[in-house]
Order: structure tokens, then C-alpha cells, then sequence
């Protein structure tokens, strides 16, 4: 920016517009050059690469001939984040990499621009013009770099702005937390009235020091303070959802129900329901045997598309959980908290358009001794169905 170059950040990549080229009919055209940013929180690292993606015509030389020699893909690509490209284009410094991104930034576009500067001496990417700061409106608090080295910003899209509610923060709940402060949703509201006790640390992603045990602080605050490291849209509420706070479960785009408590299930399903919110519950049965311990890991779905396998198959568990089941001692399980908690995300990551969704199941188990996942109740098989069902029902988030 120092040098005059029109320079801007979107969705992890870092930009220089006002680019000048040469395309084939030897016009001196603009285009804007991009750049997967790699940084260490807030500091630029060297650049792991020697390419860089082309908004525009396929720059030319001088003599309109097409500069194959940085060709290295000619395909357009949405980046996400409304940035869009042409052209994957090639150059590395003789015998080594670049130092730092202002010279790889630089080394391309004199590559690119010198070529129409030959044309018009006054074509230059050192334009000057004042670029105003960019409004800070990431749900992260640093540079997703993560999405623009995978290049799937296009399909994290269909998740950002969504309103999201984790009720339960025992051992999948919270590590259903760790999955979805990782995605750009526009705010994570966290139900529990539990403290966090010293067990719970063998059951939630992390660890857990003994001076945090000594604090005795409630779970929602405790996983407040982590991914809040993370996530700027954390939203905290010591409270058990019941009868009399069924009316805190109002307005969300999706709801992840991680409650051990079965006998208030129905409420809540019933609330949720009536809202016309999608939501997933999870759960787990164990038995102890002479081999091990047994069981199975379920996910069950509440769209628009499919509702009624909930009552009508008792696909949720609503009354009180078996004396004999080892779960219901805080068993130590984490590896099958986290695979519930992976489920459940995968899931609603289909419904969303991010994996592709050709089961349409809303209701599956994993057996644990057999190593199997099956998939039960599919919405529409029958029929295309509505726009709601293609989407599984669930909200776009478009909220501020």
C-alpha cells in the first residue's frame, strides 16, 4: 500500500486490483491479481507457493500473444467471499522462493503490467488511489486461511450467518462447540447450567489445567473463554432449558439438542417444532459385556422435510435413561463423543449444501462392535420435493 498499489484482504487472500495487461486484441485492459495469504495470526509468513489466481482476460505480451509461460490452469473458480477468477498463473524466482509476499506480489504484476506499460507508459498497478479499510465483518478473530488454501470459500458460504444453538455441554456437546467455531456462523449460543468438574475434563476436547478445575466456573463459561480465542460470535447462558426458559430456544436457524437429560426431551422437540426449527439430537446407549463394552452412537434429524419419525418410530429417546447403562456414569468414551459430535456436524453440513446430501437420512447408528453406520427414514424418496426439503428445511443465515 506504502507503494501505491490498490491492495485489500478477501475471504484469506490477499488481492492487488487495478492490475494493467494486454489481451489479445493488445488492449490495455485491468485486472486484479490474488494470492492464497499465509500468515501466523496476524504476521505474514513467507509465501508457501509461487502462484497466484487472475481476475480478467488472459494476460497477453505486447504482441497479443497469450503468456503460456505463466499459464498454469485456465479455468474460472469462485473463491468465495464474491471474489471470482479466470486464470492460475505461475512464476518462482530463479533458484529459490520468495522472501516475503510483497515480492511475490510485485514479481508478477511487473511481469504482467510490463507488457501493456510497452503500449502505454502510463499504465501502472501503482495507482494511488485511497483504499479505505475494509469493515471487519469475519465471525473470526484472524484470517481464515485455512478455507482459501482448501479453496472451498464458495461452499462455506451456505453456512455463514447462521444462528446456532448447542444445548448441552457435556461430552458431545462441547465437542460439537470445537466443530462448529470452526465454521463462519454468525453466533453460537451455548446452553448448560453444569459446572465444569474435574470428570468432565476426560470427556471434552482439549485439556483442561488443575487451576481451571479449581475455579469451578460453569461449562458455558469455561468454553466461552476457549473459542472465543477463535470465534467472536460466543454467546453464553448458564441456564437449563425447561418449561419456564423454552422461549431462549426462539429464532435459531439450527439447534444441536446434546442433553443426557431424556425426560425433558419432548418439550423442547415439541418447542422446536412448533417453531419450525431444524434441528439434530444426539445420544448413546453402551452395555457392558464379558468382551467390552457395546452399543451404538445415534443421530437423529427434525426438518421440514421429515418429522414424524421422531414420535411415530421413537427415533428420540424422551423418558428416563436405563439404570444398567454405563453411559449414565460419565463413562469415559471421548473417542465416541467425538464421532457422535462428528456426525452431527457432517450432517448438518449436508443439509447445507456443503457435502453433497444423496441419503437424505434423518435418522442413523453407529454399532460400535460391528463397526457399522446405517442410514434409516429418507426424506422424499418418493419425489423431488419443495425447495425447503432439497435444503433439509433449514434456514439460510442472513442475519447481522
Amino acid at each position: 500500500m506504502e507503494d501505491g498499489y490498490d491492495v485489500d484482504v478477501v475471504a484469506g487472500h490477499l488481492l492487488v486490483r487495478d492490475v494493467p495487461y494486454v489481451d489479445h486484441h493488445r488492449r490495455v485492459r485491468r485486472g486484479t491479481l490474488v494470492s492464497r495469504l499465509d500468515l501466523a495470526g496476524d504476521r505474514t509468513v513467507p509465501p508457501s507457493d509461487h502462484q497466484a489466481w487472475f481476475a480478467g482476460s488472459l494476460p497477453c505480451d505486447r504482441e497479443g500473444r497469450p503468456l503460456l509461460g505463466m499459464l498454469h490452469a485456465h479455468h474460472g473458480r469462485d473463491l468465495g467471499g464474491g471474489l471470482k477468477v479466470d486464470h492460475w498463473l505461475c512464476s518462482r524466482p530463479l533458484g529459490r522462493e520468495f522472501s516475503d509476499f510483497h515480492e511475490k506480489m510485485v514479481t508478477f504484476v511487473a511481469q504482467i503490467s510490463n507488457h501493456a506499460m510497452a503500449i502505454d507508459p502510463a499504465a501502472t498497478a501503482r495507482t494511488r488511489r485511497v483504499v479505505a479499510a475494509s469493515a471487519e465483518d469475519s465471525p473470526f478473530n484472524y484470517v481464515d486461511t485455512a478455507t482459501s488454501r482448501s479453496g472451498i470459500g464458495k461452499l462455506w458460504e451456505g453456512l455463514a450467518g447462521q444462528h446456532v444453538a448447542i444445548v448441552g455441554l457435556g461430552g458431545t456437546g462441547s465437542y460439537v462447540l470445537d466443530l462448529v467455531s470452526k465454521t463462519p456462523v454468525a453466533r453460537i449460543h451455548l446452553f448448560d447450567d453444569d459446572l465444569l468438574l474435574q470428570h468432565n475434563a476426560f470427556r471434552a476436547p482439549g485439556a483442561v489445567s488443575r487451576e481451571e478445575l479449581a475455579e469451578r466456573r460453569p461449562k458455558v463459561n469455561h468454553f466461552d473463554r476457549i473459542y472465543s480465542r477463535i470465534h467472536r460470535g460466543i454467546v453464553p447462558h448458564r441456564v437449563r432449558i425447561g418449561s419456564p426458559t423454552l422461549r431462549l430456544l426462539e429464532g435459531f436457524d439450527f439447534v444441536f439438542l446434546c442433553m443426557d437429560d431424556a425426560a425433558g426431551k419432548a418439550m423442547i422437540v415439541e418447542r422446536l417444532e412448533a417453531d419450525g426449527t431444524s434441528f439434530i439430537d444426539v445420544g448413546m446407549g453402551l452395555h457392558e459385556t464379558d468382551a467390552g463394552l457395546t452399543g451404538t452412537v445415534r443421530v437423529t434429524t427434525s426438518t421440514a422435510a421429515m418429522r414424524d419419525h421422531v414420535w411415530d418410530r421413537d427415533r428420540i429417546p424422551m423418558a428416563g435413561q436405563r439404570g444398567d447403562d454405563p453411559y449414565s456414569t460419565n463413562i469415559q468414551v471421548g473417542e465416541l463423543n467425538a464421532l457422535n459430535a462428528a456426525l452431527a456436524v457432517i450432517r448438518w453440513k449436508r443439509l447445507l449444501g456443503f457435502y453433497a446430501d444423496f441419503e437424505r437420512e434423518h435418522f442413523s447408528t453407529y454399532s460400535v462392535d460391528g463397526n457399522q453406520l446405517i442410514n434409516e427414514d429418507r426424506a422424499g424418496d418418493d419425489e423431488v420435493g419443495s425447495d425447503a426439503e432439497r435444503t433439509g428445511g433449514v434456514r439460510s443465515g442472513n442475519r447481522s
